[in-house]
């Protein structure tokens, strides 16, 4: 075995391997993103997929779009809105606009693509973003928030939208999986920006949120994965249940091979070892995602690739000077210059306001306060015997009322797996403008709500000889004092989008 490593590790053969492993991920990616067979690329063309003479077309939307979703992201930030409540909004208008609805067709392949690239870029700033080491030795206080407020909410909201909007059970049931998942678009962000500022470092609450929506993402995605290639098949649900068990068992090995492959290759000490990592890592999380999705398997690729995103973060931040910075500011510009714009715009796209009434957006928005009040009880409930004082425990339920980002997906995904059975079509698209709804009122006022009042509640330490004593000081234990943060909008505190 040392030998192998050994062998792997001379800087040519080194070389040569990341190499192959480049192009294999590149054409994986490649192949995915088409839908063609692996073997036979030239001459299997996908069902849905757009016509060559369509292709052109297609290309020249998506770079309107996109250009349109960057103007629409920036002028949201200057609002102080988070940039994805403006690009949805530009997705709406485009969509109620007759002109521009005739105009601005993506065709549904195309579409899914697309959503699926995003979900790719997620959950790797998702996975970049997990300290594994923190959840692993600190699992007790995230795990039962997260599984507990998940599941609290998850019964209120499907007893709630069996009740009020009048839909099947089991669509209810998908109903809340989507609307309960907390979105990283908007908690992420905050959080980052309190560990860089300091605020609520004595007690570690940014990683403790941060290992929350972790847990809670994680739970809510396998469920509804699941779950949906149990309703939307004629297999009989014993031979499905086993086969979904052993794709979770694949997709978690399968991340662990390609995470130690990556830790491997490229060496830490070559010239273009950061751009290996960035496009190996980017390619096989999309090679994952999208081929476990065409063969109706996401769960796999979905766990493959969040396994694989941690497993990098845990050995590039310490195998080189750079550790994960180039890494980490990479994907955060291909998320907000790319993903994010099309994406959001891709869902406001399906927001049709011929199909609204407002009775339907005030029993969408009854369902949607339902959860959000029992989660924010139960937050306080499960943190009720903890080290954290009211405040900290205000600042955590509001980290996990936001909703953004994995709406965008799995609502439109819900419609697509929805529309061979059209007793079910209907209720599934009613679910997609509750997702849509819930990201128009939540992302804004959660994100200011979140960054004003953490600033306000939460505290960092400082030791008390570097700094004079303020009128909003609060003595510790230890005597070292606790200043909270006085400026919401200063200039290192921006409001950016996962």
């Amino acid at each position: 075995m040392n030998y192998v490593a050994r062998f792997f590790n001379h800087p040519e053969i080194n070389l040569i391997t990341t190499t192959v492993l480049i192009f294999a991920s590149l054409y994986i990616a490649i192949i995915s993103l088409l839908g063609h067979d692996f073997l036979t690329p030239l001459h299997a063309i996908p069902p849905g997929a757009p016509s060559e003479n369509k292709t052109v077309k297609s290309t020249f939307i998506i770079f309107l779009l996109l250009f349109g979703g960057l103007f629409a992201a920036k002028s949201s930030n200057a609002l102080r809105l988070p940039p994805l409540f403006g690009c949805l909004a530009l997705g709406i208008v485009i969509r109620n606009v007759d002109v521009l609805k005739d105009f601005f067709i993506i065709p549904p392949f195309t579409e899914t693509m697309i959503r699926k690239v995003a979900l790719a870029m997620i959950v790797i700033r998702w996975g970049l973003a997990t300290d594994v080491k923190f959840l692993y030795e600190n699992a007790v206080t995230p795990v039962t928030i997260g599984l507990v407020t998940a599941i609290g909410e998850i019964i209120a909201i499907t007893i709630a939208s069996f009740l009020i909007l009048d839909i099947s059970f089991v669509m209810a049931v998908f109903c809340a999986l989507i609307l309960v998942i907390v979105s990283p678009a908007v908690t992420v962000p905050a959080m980052i920006s309190f560990k860089e500022r300091g605020l609520g470092s004595s007690k570690r609450i940014p990683e403790n949120v941060l290992a929350v929506c972790c847990v809670d993402n994680l739970f809510c995605v396998i469920v509804f994965m699941v779950l949906s290639s149990i309703i939307f098949t004629d297999a009989p649900i014993a031979t499905t249940i086993l086969m979904n068990a052993g794709s979770i068992l694949l997709g978690c090995i399968g991340g662990i091979i390609i995470g130690l492959l990556l830790w491997r290759f490229p060496r830490p000490d070559t010239t273009h070892t950061q751009f290996a990592r960035i496009t190996l890592l980017g390619t096989s999380c999309i090679g994952l995602m999208i081929g476990t999705y065409l063969v109706k398997y996401s769960c796999a690729g979905f766990l493959a690739a969040l396994i694989t995103s941690s497993m990098c973060a845990m050995k590039w931040k310490t195998d080189n000077k750079d550790k994960l910075d180039c890494v980490v500011s990479t994907y955060k510009y291909v998320w907000d210059s790319f993903a994010l714009p099309l994406l959001f715009i891709c869902l406001g796209l399906k927001f049709d306001f011929s199909t609204l009434s407002w009775k339907i957006v005030l029993l969408c928005i009854s369902v949607i306060c339902i959860g959000l009040i029992v989660r924010a009880l139960l937050v306080m409930l499960t943190t009720h015997f903890s080290h954290f004082n009211v405040k900290e425990k205000a600042v955590i339920a509001l980290s996990l009322l936001p909703r953004a980002t994995f709406q965008a997906d799995l609502a439109p995904t819900l419609v697509v797996m929805a529309t061979p059975f059209p007793d079910k079509l209907p209720d599934a698209e009613l679910v997609m403008k509750a997702a849509i709804l819930s990201v128009l009122i939540t992302a804004p006022i959660f994100d200011i709500l979140l960054n004003l009042i953490g600033s306000k509640f939460l505290y960092h330490v400082l030791p008390q000889e570097d700094v004079a004593l303020e009128n909003n000081e609060v003595p510790t234990e230890n005597g070292s004092k606790l200043f909270a943060a006085d400026n919401l909008f200063s200039d290192d505190t921006k409001i950016a989008s996962l």
